[in-house]
């Protein structure tokens, strides 16, 4: 497919032409858990990219799948109740993405944060009472980069970070929350 390129954007289409993650697999049949497009939760945010911006130098290439903001695929209602396309679409199923709303990039089973974004895996903790609790501000290193690199914090080590920073995105069916290397506040022994 020959598009050509944006000045400064990707250009990308859904993974699987899907813009929700919405269809679940019961026993053999399928099962739509949610028919609302007001929801985020259930939008799909993996696209192929097609094109690159005119002069990019970072790792993100022709055909790579990547992780990006939840409203790209994502329709909405108008003041008037009509269902519009995103404001990322261009037409059929091709959207344009600036490289800042691009979180990961998956490529085979390589997952590779882009600029200063990582992903971190929450912690449960098991109460007698209560059974699994999910501990708060405190997480795993799923997908670090080379900022957290660089202050000795490397995927797989148990970090604390800021409250309300917690966006959340789901990756290879595990719940993570992405946020920036500045969001860290520390490793925690």
């Amino acid at each position: 497919m020959n598009i050509g390129s944006m000045p400064d954007r990707f250009i990308i289409s859904p993974l699987n032409g899907e813009k929700f993650n919405n269809i679940k697999d019961l026993n053999g049949k399928k099962l739509i858990i949610n028919t609302s497009i007001e929801n985020a939760k259930d939008v799909n945010r993996i696209g192929i990219v097609h094109s690159l911006p005119l002069d990019y130098k970072g790792n993100i290439l022709v055909g790579d799948k990547i992780i990006v903001q939840h409203n790209v695929f994502r329709d909405y209602f108008d003041s008037n109740g009509k269902t519009r396309f995103s404001d990322w679409h261009i037409k059929d199923d091709l959207y344009w993405v600036q490289p800042e709303l691009v979180y990961l990039i998956i490529r085979g089973e390589e997952k590779i944060s882009v600029d200063d974004f990582c992903f971190i895996e929450p912690i449960f903790s098991e109460e007698k009472w209560i059974g699994k609790v999910e501990l708060q501000h405190q997480g795993i290193v799923k997908y670090g980069n080379d900022g957290l690199r660089k202050l000795g914090i490397f995927e797989g080590d148990h970090i604390g970070f800021h409250n309300n920073c917690e966006v959340e995105f789901v990756i290879d069916d595990t719940r993570m929350f992405k946020m920036k290397t500045h969001r860290i506040l520390a490793k925690v022994n």
